[in-house]
């Protein structure tokens, strides 16, 4: 049964919601914890951008891992056209891309700003906001770009519920920027972000049709 859903020719199909919610959940671990690795790709600077990928703090396999899931979860579940679904790869990894540049420039613009004024310890609040703020920002950009990606084979996830649900996911679990920053772990924001986001797509995909 499973080799025979895994033919091209299979006409995909998802599992039962709550199976592919669990399904998606357990996988957007599984990326979540590989992305928390150190990266094993070269370091690439973006002078314009001053941001360094492939850091210990912004590894770019965890923009790809994630987009491999979406991508196959799209393969999978909905349609087996490759192009279509390494169009969903590439779009993830652009919102993964242009999260961090959103983030970085969020981050920038709170703490360089006067919020707080001059008094005893506002600098330090002005970081804290501005990685709350970047943190959620990004996330919605990251997510937003995923819905968007996995909108081109899958239909189900063009209705506003689903998209929405989708950002929406991304911008509550992008809060947690900040706590992985203080902590100075990845893996707080990482496994639970994707594993979120997987799932509300799963839910999307799922969906009772209107």
């Amino acid at each position: 049964m499973t080799a025979a859903l895994l033919r091209p020719d299979a006409v995909p199909r998802p599992p039962s919601r709550q199976r592919a919610l669990v399904v998606a959940a357990a996988l957007g671990v599984g990326t979540g914890l590989v992305s928390s690795l150190p990266s094993p790709l070269p370091d690439l600077r973006f002078d314009d951008l001053d941001i360094l990928i492939n850091a210990r703090t912004i590894p770019l396999h965890a923009g790809i891992v994630f987009g491999a899931l979406i991508g196959g979860l799209a393969w999978l579940w909905t349609n087996r056209d490759p192009a279509k679904c390494l169009l969903t790869v590439a779009l993830v990894l652009a919102g993964w891309l242009a999260a961090i540049n959103t983030a970085s420039d969020v981050i920038m613009g709170v703490t360089s700003s006067e919020l707080f004024g001059t008094a005893q310890g506002a600098k330090a609040n002005r970081e804290a906001v501005g990685w709350l703020l970047g943190g959620v920002v990004a996330g919605g950009v990251g997510a937003g770009l995923t819905a968007f990606g996995i909108g081109i084979p899958a239909q189900a996830i063009r209705r506003t519920r689903a998209w929405a649900l989708i950002v929406a996911t991304g911008m509550v679990f992008g809060c947690l920027l900040y706590a992985a920053v203080r902590l100075d772990t990845l893996l707080i924001l990482f496994v639970p972000w994707q594993a979120a986001v997987a799932a509300s797509i799963a839910l999307g995909l799922t969906a009772p049709k209107a």
